[in-house]
């Protein structure tokens, strides 16, 4: 992603004068972040050595990704928002579908990767943190509304989701080949609808 941000927390990529953008490029340039990470991991991985990979060159990279965390960050991380409540009316499922969503955005190899390295490098980037924040929040207002997550002022995530994809993040940089499975659901929304009455 691009330096320039949108509202949806998705920044368009920058388009070069003249001919459009080649997808076929995009999509050998992910692929090949994907891989170098597995291979090199996050701290080795170098624009140039993905350029070849993807048989394209580093100023093909730049036209597309302002640098290393914007390319890093749409290569491993979903695109896949953490969705609002669905008002189901079942606290459980809500909060379960919550748990199960933020697995799948974490609990991928290149990810756990990448992502000790890319946290203190989004830390540093504002326009990266903030695609991180907007994927994280989904729908503030569903979230708050349907669980009672009122915010204060300073703060950019629910408590809800800030509980979960926290504790998803430290289990990863904490132990990196720590479990995400459906245990591991299992145990968080235990925990987390201990504080409703649920049907």
């Amino acid at each position: 992603m691009t330096a320039d941000q949108r509202t949806d927390g998705k920044a368009p990529a920058r388009q070069a004068p003249g001919r459009p953008r080649d997808g076929r490029i995009d999509a050998a340039i992910i692929a090949a972040t994907r891989e170098l990470i597995l291979e090199t991991g996050y701290t080795a991985l170098s624009l140039s050595a993905i350029a070849v990979r993807a048989g394209t060159t580093t100023a093909a990279i730049y036209r597309r990704w302002s640098g290393k965390v914007h390319l890093v960050h749409e290569a491993v991380l979903s695109d896949e928002v953490i969705s609002a409540p669905n008002g189901s009316g079942d606290i459980r499922q809500d909060i379960r579908a919550l748990v199960e969503t933020t697995r799948a955005m974490f609990d991928r190899p290149e990810v756990r990767v990448a992502l000790p390295g890319l946290i203190a490098d989004t830390v540093a980037d504002p326009d990266v943190h903030n695609m991180m924040i907007t994927r994280l929040t989904g729908n503030l207002a569903d979230f708050e509304t349907r669980f009672g997550q009122q915010r204060r002022g300073d703060d950019e995530l629910p408590m809800l989701a800030e509980v979960v994809a926290g504790s998803a993040i430290f289990r990863i940089l904490i132990r990196q080949n720590a479990a995400l499975d459906d245990a591991w659901v299992d145990a968080m929304t235990e925990m987390i609808t201990e504080r409703w009455p649920v049907e």
